[in-house]
């Protein structure tokens, strides 16, 4: 049994070719004119010789619907029934070579997108290693070692100033307040950033402390001479 190959010149059906005959005679595809376009379908199919059977069943299956078209297009008014007068016998037609334009049309752009993917160079994924930071946890002997670093002695000249007021109780509202706009954890130097004297410090250090004996916070540190990080405990 031979093999027919399914192709007829540039056409790939009925519907592509009938979409070629409205757009080489300019037609509105919503106002076909029937009887010009079935006229120019079947001219086309009996120029046709060498097709396949399975090919030529779908252009002659297309041929006798707009035959049927075309007769109901043709029929006096008085001879059509009501319902048949409210509907457009092409309307069908009409739908179905719209959706095949909006899908040949998207074809064509996947075929551009196509040819310009195959211009470029992809690189493979990288697989990066998974690093996880363990932290320990910390003493309050190591918390009173970084205080005492980031409140050393500066050599400076001794000036007296008015002596300043700071409430445990507001520094605490101040931690919690920056750790719920750092994503519930900052470092313990943070904490202290925007702190001024040696007296603030220590207000914000006592606010520190209370916070932990109150477990609203928690500190810990990844290893030795690490910066040291508060975090907010979940209620």
């Amino acid at each position: 049994m031979s093999i027919y190959k399914i192709h007829i010149q540039d056409f790939e059906g009925p519907l592509d070719l009938l979409i070629h005959l409205i757009e080489k005679d300019k037609i509105d595809i919503y106002d076909i004119p029937i009887v010009s376009i079935t006229g120019q379908y079947i001219a086309y199919i009996n120029e046709m010789k060498e097709y396949s059977i399975e090919v030529a069943s779908e252009f002659l299956l297309m041929a006798a619907s707009l035959l049927q078209i075309k007769s109901k297009m043709l029929l006096p008014k008085q001879l059509v029934s009501d319902e048949e007068d409210e509907t457009d016998p092409r309307q069908m037609l009409v739908e179905m070579l719209v959706e095949y334009r909006r899908v040949k049309n998207l074809a064509a752009r996947l075929r551009e997108n196509l040819a310009q993917a195959s211009l470029c160079i992809t690189r493979a994924p990288m697989h990066m290693p998974n690093f996880r930071r363990k932290i320990k946890p910390m003493t309050l002997n190591d918390l009173l070692v970084a205080l005492a670093g980031l409140i050393a002695e500066e050599d400076i000249t001794t000036q007296i100033i008015a002596r300043q007021e700071f409430h445990v109780q507001d520094k605490m509202s101040d931690i919690i307040s920056l750790l719920h706009l750092n994503s519930k954890a900052i470092a313990f130097s943070k904490a202290l950033d925007k702190v001024g004297n040696r007296s603030e410090k220590i207000a914000t250090f006592l606010a520190v402390l209370e916070l932990l004996r109150l477990k609203k916070i928690s500190i810990r540190q990844k290893e030795a001479f690490a910066p040291i990080y508060l975090f907010l405990r979940e209620e």
